[in-house]
């Protein structure tokens, strides 16, 4: 039975996958919460919660990624003599 066109197979997909079926749900509800007086703002919201959290997913993995580079070569990056 299909979930939707967006959660289908979700979790095999790799991460350029993931990246683009992300834009695709997003670039759809953007376009069904519309703007003006017709603008779903419940959908709306829920797309800024979304943007939100990833925003804040990528910025974690990015530390833990740059603290995993330190760990393997903590002279990467210094100036040394």
């Amino acid at each position: 039975m299909s979930v939707s066109r967006f959660v289908d197979e979700l979790a095999a997909l790799d991460a350029r996958e993931t990246r683009a079926r992300y834009a695709a749900v997003l670039t759809a509800a953007r376009a069904r919460a519309g703007t003006g007086r017709w603008a779903d703002e419940r959908l709306q919201r829920r797309v800024a919660t979304a943007e939100a959290n990833v925003l804040t997913a990528v910025r974690f993995a990015i530390a833990e990624v740059e603290a995993a580079m330190a760990w393997v070569d903590p002279n990467e990056g210094k100036d040394t003599p």
